[in-house]
């Protein structure tokens, strides 16, 4: 059973389905996007695309989770999560990713340590 696409926080701002929007989108907050947009999308807050969403943009937020459409690359300092339904085509960066079963994803990923943090993997006695 698919996740249903969840808003963290309060909604700033809702794109509608059939809606059609063209340029930089800058926000604060949180913001859903289930009609199209194409340009730019940038900000520390986190984006909802939902399942009717078409997107066709460089995509640089806090976070995001992707229910439809992503047509370009997506840069997120905290989180990206693709679900079921996501389509993602182009390059993600981010220092967590989740992909659902199902869910498309075509591109490069590149996982960034988080500041601190350090990765190190124990070797078992006798392994080398």
């Amino acid at each position: 059973m698919a996740k249903k696409e969840q808003v963290k926080g309060e909604l700033q701002a809702f794109l509608g389905k059939g809606t059609e929007f063209r340029g930089t989108l800058l926000f604060d907050g949180v913001v859903r996007l289930d009609g199209k947009i194409e340009g730019e999308i940038s900000s520390d807050g986190h984006l909802v695309v939902g399942r009717e969403a078409d997107v066709q943009a460089e995509v640089k937020v806090g976070s995001i989770q992707v229910a439809g459409k992503v047509i370009g690359n997506i840069t997120a300092k905290d989180r990206v999560e693709i679900l079921s339904s996501g389509k993602v085509v182009g390059d993600v960066a981010t220092p967590k990713l989740a992909v659902e079963e199902g869910a498309h994803f075509t591109g490069h990923c590149q996982m960034e340590l988080e500041e601190g943090e350090e990765r190190v993997i124990p070797m078992e006695k006798g392994t080398l």
